[in-house]
């Protein structure tokens, strides 16, 4: 059985452009690293683990989730034990969140934003197919608020598991963000 499991995930590997069997290749046999923050019951919007790191970083939500109902949760740290989650509290997170988006032929790029304190966070991903070789970025960018210049950005170590264009209707949209112009 687990050579013909073995033989199989060969043939899949082999049908799938090269960057998409590079990811499933390396996620093969990983099953004892959680990918995500997210407890089962709720769906992953976003989630990758930091370069250098082995922290993570999600966005989760319920599954049942628009503008009015459900909730939307970032965390950040490792399993069990998460240093950030925001908001706290599951009530009206929507409205604690912002949408940004820009699209073009070959070119998307996502912004979500939300402030915590003194610092806002921007979670981003953003690929650039129009470009040669293609690029791809993703990850989490923290500044503080009157603070110009000073930011850190932490990115993915490879792709994200990402879905944050499914945000566009439940989270109102970011008009200060240039990506909404």
């Amino acid at each position: 059985m687990m050579v013909r499991k073995a033989v199989l995930s060969l043939l899949l590997i082999a049908a799938l452009p090269r960057a998409e069997a590079r990811l499933f290749a390396a996620t093969m046999g990983k099953t004892d690293q959680p990918s995500s923050l997210c407890r089962t019951e709720e769906q992953v919007l976003f989630t990758c683990l930091a370069a250098g790191s082995a922290k993570l970083v999600s966005l989760c939500g319920s599954k049942f989730l628009d503008h009015r109902r459900g909730y939307l949760q970032y965390r950040y740290g490792i399993p069990g034990a998460i240093e950030l989650q925001f908001p706290q509290a599951r009530a009206n997170t929507q409205l604690a969140f912002r949408y940004a988006h820009y699209a073009r032929a070959q070119v998307d790029r996502t912004e979500i934003s939300f402030d915590n304190q003194d610092n806002r966070y921007t979670l981003f991903d953003y690929y650039g197919g129009d470009v040669t070789p293609a690029i791809a970025v993703a990850g989490v960018r923290v500044g503080k608020h009157g603070t110009r210049g000073w930011e850190t950005e932490l990115r993915c170590q490879s792709r994200p598991a990402s879905t944050l264009g499914s945000l566009e209707t439940v989270i109102r949209r970011d008009f200060d963000n240039p990506l909404n112009q």
